[in-house]
């Protein structure tokens, strides 16, 4: 049936016009092919209308589909054969010649994402061989994800000879779901069996515990950041301390992940309303382990729509980040384009840092002055942790750090700290002991 969707207009809310869409098919991608038809108002009362113009849009779509078919050659006998043999596909075939090939491997995932599904993946089809060679996509239940499952977490063993851990499951399982998810999409299968098994049946990954610098840690970290004695380090080995500075400040007073920091070029600094804009991210191209220089194992990916964001700088980091600016023109003698990256490599400014050199940088900065082991994903905690001192909230929180799903940021970052639950427990007494004391002075 097709859909029908009315066009109003903006200044009187009256109907325009009629908006049919009729889904006709898929593409070689197994995306829904549409077709739209916009068509004026027959005039009659507004139930009669909707029901002329739905029966109407009904029969436009019988036409075009018709249509669609005859080109294309998808006449009921061949969406006959077509399902059967969707019917008679394997599991493990399904995995090879679908899922990866039309899935994970269409350019919209990273090198690292690629890799860990075909890890994933290998161990899904060994299981298959080994338990069910045969099995057929459509045969699959529920009843055989739960014996994967009893499997990985009583049977399987890592390459060490060790049992999996429970986040090592949790991805295995996670990776079977978004494979019979693939699978539902494409309309090899009518349901998803995983959706049938109970919350206690699924896997749950290792809650570690947030590590995080407490306040008056974070005043010592910075204290130490500006001392002369790393100052002095700084200039003796690497010239100056601008630059070290900044990449600290940046990340305690931004909450970056250290690939989304290392991504950042000096277009993407907002001067005049003191932001950041995050456009990319780098990563590391683990899969390519032949590939010798660091440089060419470098991903930089694009961020793209929600995933983009903007982040608000105070004027100390914004005044720092210009210096910085200014000293490293002066240093390459050249004003930096806009896709320079500010945390750059010595030998080449428009290549962004090694994603591990803040955390090597970090750690030796933490060993230097016997501060607390931490890192730059701490760091991002750190910043976490001060937004919830200050008072922010999660929402706040989770627009600063770039959390998709709000559910992450109250999962690590809701009552973090000690003082924000005494804040919490003496803003419920504090609703409490007033009504006391009035009713003790009344007696």
């Amino acid at each position: 049936m097709a859909y029908v969707q009315k066009c109003l207009s903006k200044k009187t809310g009256q109907v325009i016009n009629y908006k049919w869409t009729a889904l006709i098919g898929r593409d070689e991608n197994y995306k829904q092919i549409r077709l739209t038809k916009r068509v004026e108002p027959i005039g009659l009362t507004p139930a009669k209308e909707m029901k002329e113009q739905q029966a109407r849009a009904d029969e436009w779509e019988k036409i075009v589909r018709a249509e669609y078919e005859k080109e294309h050659g998808t006449s009921a006998e061949e969406k006959l054969k077509a399902r059967k043999e969707r019917e008679r596909i394997t599991l493990e075939s399904f995995i090879d010649e679908h899922w990866i090939k039309k899935h994970v491997l269409n350019g919209t995932h990273t090198p690292d994402t690629v890799a860990f599904y075909n890890s994933m993946a290998k161990d899904i089809k060994t299981y298959l061989r080994e338990h069910c060679p045969e099995i057929k996509l459509s045969q699959f239940d529920k009843e055989d994800v739960l014996d994967y499952l009893a499997y990985m977490r009583n049977e399987a063993k890592t390459q060490r000879g060790t049992p999996y851990g429970k986040t090592t499951i949790q991805h295995h399982f996670s990776t079977l779901r978004n494979i019979l998810e693939y699978a539902v999409y494409v309309d090899f299968i009518a349901e998803d069996p995983c959706k049938k098994l109970k919350p206690t049946d699924r896997p749950k990954r290792e809650q570690k515990e947030v590590d995080f610098l407490a306040p008056d840690e974070a005043v010592r970290f910075m204290t130490c950041l500006d001392s002369d004695e790393e100052r002095e380090y700084w200039e003796k080995n690497h010239g100056s301390h601008l630059g070290w500075k900044c990449l600290v400040n940046t990340l305690i007073l931004t909450g970056l992940r250290r690939g989304e920091l290392v991504g950042l070029q000096w277009g993407d600094l907002d001067q005049k309303k003191m932001l950041l804009h995050i456009r990319r991210n780098v990563t590391i191209d683990t899969s390519n382990k032949a590939e010798k220089d660091p440089a060419k194992k470098l991903h930089i990916g694009e961020l793209k729509g929600k995933e983009t964001r903007k982040v608000p700088i105070s004027k100390y980091l914004c005044d720092l980040l210009i210096a910085y600016k200014g000293e490293q023109e002066k240093k390459y003698s050249a004003l930096f384009m806009p896709n320079a990256y500010i945390f750059c490599r010595v030998d080449d400014v428009y290549l962004p840092l090694y994603p591990t050199e803040p955390t090597r940088l970090v750690k030796k900065f933490n060993r230097r002055h016997k501060l607390p082991d931490m890192s730059p994903h701490d760091l991002r905690h750190t910043a976490a942790s001060l937004a919830i001192e200050s008072g922010a909230s999660v929402k706040e929180i989770q627009g600063l750090l770039g959390h998709k799903d709000p559910s992450v940021t109250l999962k690590f970052y809701a009552g973090l700290t000690e003082k924000a639950k005494q804040r919490t427990i003496l803003g419920i007494e504090g609703m409490i002991r007033p009504k006391k004391e009035d009713e003790e002075k009344k007696a």
